[in-house]
């Protein structure tokens, strides 16, 4: 159950992403609100409102996605804040939206988006969920500091990484001897 709500909980924070979350200039997204039964919410645990780095690809798609999703109209919505009384309002320009219709997408329509990508790229099918588990566990088979995925995926601290998300794969893994011999500056490309 932890991990499809895991899932669900992904999902309601793409679905509320604006272009006014994104800063392509630092490559970072700002994780503000959440989509909630049709209202706008502040995340409820503070580590969920965060800065999430983008790496090269994800800023690449990122800047296609900012483009189209610029041309449209801006909304004032409602954000409900934490103490579900007090609500602040913003407008915004959501990233994921009908062409049409101007509504957000539902969680169908993102995994049809989704869907669609991994046509197009060749690969085979798989949900949406295996993202978070595939960059988690090639984050960290890089020696990437899992502090530093957790933060990404919204964590509050290592606990859930190193539990669910984080799979050590040793046919991906690099040389640790030649990472450390790189980040001391003995080895140069």
């Amino acid at each position: 159950m932890g991990l499809r709500y895991a899932v669900l909980a992904t999902i309601l924070y793409v679905q509320s992403l604006a272009v006014e979350d994104v800063d392509i200039e630092t490559g970072t997204i700002h994780v503000r609100r959440a989509s909630v039964v049709g209202e706008f919410k502040v995340p409820k645990e503070r580590s969920r409102l965060r800065t999430v780095e983008l790496i090269d690809p994800a800023l690449e798609l990122m800047r296609k996605i900012i483009t189209d999703a610029s041309q449209a109209p801006s909304v004032e919505i409602k954000v409900i804040q934490r103490d579900n009384i007090t609500s602040k309002k913003q407008q915004v320009r959501f990233l994921f939206r009908s062409s049409t219709s101007g509504l957000l997408w539902n969680g169908k329509t993102l995994s049809n988006w989704f869907t669609s990508h991994l046509k197009k790229a060749e690969i085979r099918h798989r949900g949406a969920n295996q993202c978070r588990h595939t960059f988690a566990s090639q984050m960290l088979s890089s020696y990437v500091p899992v502090e530093w995925v957790a933060r990404q995926l919204g964590h509050a601290d290592t606990t859930m990484v190193r539990k669910h998300y984080g799979r050590w794969i040793p046919r991906d893994t690099k040389s640790m001897a030649g990472v450390v011999s790189e980040m001391l500056g003995f080895r140069t490309h």
